[in-house]
């Protein structure tokens, strides 16, 4: 009770940053600093401790803690890699819910449509010349690609490029799920309309160039070319 008689509000618990949480973070951070993608090499527990200022014992529980996330995977005796988001459970269940065989095509493009829109949106206005220079780059190496193995490389490095260019760190981790959980899903559907290697290479040049104009009424051509579809 309070002096007056009347019911007192309750104190607030008083949230205590961990260290653990802050090392975990910061490795988080990291991996979306350096848009790093499954497969790729983390430092080690080591170079980790010293960089964040923290034990190795603080840095091997937030390992664990990424591990658990689906985040991070541990080779023993190798290293700490980037989980590729495909192996996850979370993803897996995704995709159990979807069935490829049923998919309608026209279905599939209008939600591709819609996500990609907001992509391009923000690109034309936030993306600066030195990331439009960047992602040109990518799109000449995606086209004179030697193999279908440097293609698939150099693809998913341009679209890791290009989330990352919109300036939104929310969109470049969701943004990563989605275009494999597109891929993944839609591509394996048999009603689904797939663009044809040659195509995939060569609409990436056309694509950095038309985003170039920062013109929003191009954004449905744009996306109808990425796509591969007459309308968008």
């Amino acid at each position: 009770m309070s002096v007056d008689g009347s019911a007192a509000e309750p104190l607030k618990t008083l949230r205590r940053e961990r260290l653990l949480d802050r090392a975990t973070e910061a490795i988080k951070d990291y991996i979306l600093a350096n848009r790093l993608a499954g497969g790729d090499r983390l430092p080690s527990e080591l170079e980790l401790a010293r960089s964040l200022g923290v034990s190795r014992n603080v840095i091997r529980q937030a390992v664990s803690s990424l591990e658990t996330l689906g985040i991070v995977r541990v080779a023993q005796g190798s290293g700490i890699y980037v989980r590729d988001v495909v192996d996850t459970d979370i993803f897996r269940q995704l995709a159990a819910w979807i069935d490829a065989g049923d998919l309608n095509n026209q279905e599939f493009v209008q939600v591709r449509s819609i996500f990609e829109r907001g992509i391009f949106e923000l690109l034309m206005e936030r993306a600066s010349d030195a990331d439009l220079d960047q992602l040109a780059e990518l799109a000449v190496a995606l086209r004179d690609a030697p193999t279908d193995e440097d293609s698939q490389r150099l693809h998913d490095e341009f679209h890791q490029a290009l989330l990352a260019a919109t300036g939104n760190r929310f969109l470049l981790t969701l943004g990563t799920i989605l275009n494999r959980f597109f891929w993944s899903v839609g591509y394996t559907g048999p009603h689904v309309h797939r663009v044809p290697p040659s195509g995939l290479r060569a609409s990436h040049v056309q694509l950095v160039s038309m985003l170039r104009r920062r013109c929003r009424d191009d954004i449905p051509a744009i996306i109808a070319l990425h796509l591969g579809v007459v309308e968008a």
